[in-house]
Parts: structure tokens; C-alpha cells; sequence
């Protein structure tokens, strides 16, 4: 790992924990230099909606188009006080998502987005539906990377809890 990327981890982290802390403010300086423009934020904002319109439509080729083949991807979940850890395929993904009978229905809000050059990270929260059924919320992490087809997901994690241990979407449920 550079020391860049180990630094950028570093602020993320410690951004997230110290955000987390009511009447403590974030370290603003720190995330400076790889604040994103306006483009930058854009495009990778929406490759990570692309991510979620894929789930919900059950677009294998979608989910493909902004994946990376060798994307690693990892969740917490916590569920009545026990915490468990687990990791997906994207063979694994894709047969979910085109297999489902319901949509599934991922909305992220309040993202923040740090790049530095072609590496970029997206850490926000989100909500999760099973068609018109609450599932769970938590925070997604995503790394990408940019090359000529644009914005790719080379790694996904997130948390899964319950309310009220994380945020439902601010516009509530969502509409059928």
C-alpha cells in the first residue's frame, strides 16, 4: 500500500469516527488535498447509484459495467448484540440480483467522496428494501478506480444493522 493510500484510509477513518461523535467536528484539513471537483464527485456518486439501479432492476450487465471482475467485497452485520463478518462474489451478486423476485432497493445520501488521481472512495449511508420490505441500514465504503471505460468498483464493504443503530433515507421508504 503507498503511503497516499495508506494516509487517505487513515483521514477516512478517522474522519468517519470523529463525525460519529455528537459536538466533535471532522478534521477538515486533512481530507484538502483530495477533496474532489464537482466532476469528480459526480461521476463517482454515480457510479455507485449505476451499483444500486443494477440491484433493483436485476441488471447483471449493469452490475458488471461498474465492477471491476476481481472486486472484493466484505459486510459486518450486527444483529441482537452479535456481530458477524462476511464477504460476496460478484458471481454470487449477480445471481442474486437476477434471481430475485422482489427489487431490491439500495438508496445511499450524504456522501463523502476523496480521490487522488484515479483512486477514489465513497463512504455514505444507506438504507436497504426488499421490494416494499425493510431489510436493514448502515454505511457503504467503496473503492474505485478510473481507467478508459471511467469509474470502476474495485472494492465494497458496508454494515448491516437495525434502526435505531443506523439511519433510515432522510425522504423515508421509498415509492413503489
Amino acid at each position: 500500500m503507498t503511503r497516499h493510500a495508506f494516509t487517505l484510509a487513515l483521514a477516512i477513518t478517522a474522519t468517519a469516527c470523529v463525525q460519529a461523535q455528537p459536538g466533535v467536528e471532522a478534521p477538515s484539513d486533512e481530507l484538502a488535498p483530495y477533496l474532489p471537483t464537482a466532476e469528480q464527485k459526480a461521476e463517482v456518486t454515480a457510479t455507485l447509484q449505476l451499483l444500486f439501479d443494477a440491484l433493483e432492476t436485476g441488471d447483471e450487465a449493469l452490475l458488471r459495467s461498474v465492477t471491476d471482475p476481481s472486486v472484493v467485497m466484505h459486510f459486518t452485520e450486527t444483529r441482537d448484540g452479535i456481530t458477524t463478518f462476511g464477504s460476496s462474489t460478484l458471481d454470487g451478486l449477480a445471481e442474486r440480483i437476477s434471481s430475485s423476485e422482489a427489487p431490491l432497493i439500495e438508496r445511499f445520501w450524504d456522501p463523502i467522496v476523496v480521490v487522488d488521481g484515479s483512486l477514489a472512495t465513497i463512504w455514505t449511508p444507506y438504507d436497504f428494501y426488499v421490494g416494499e420490505n425493510f431489510s436493514h441500514c448502515g454505511v457503504d465504503a467503496a473503492n474505485m478506480m478510473a481507467g478508459e471505460e471511467g469509474w470502476r468498483i474495485v472494492a465494497l464493504s458496508w454494515t448491516r444493522f437495525q434502526p435505531p443503530a443506523c439511519e433510515l433515507h432522510p425522504e423515508g421508504p421509498p415509492s413503489m
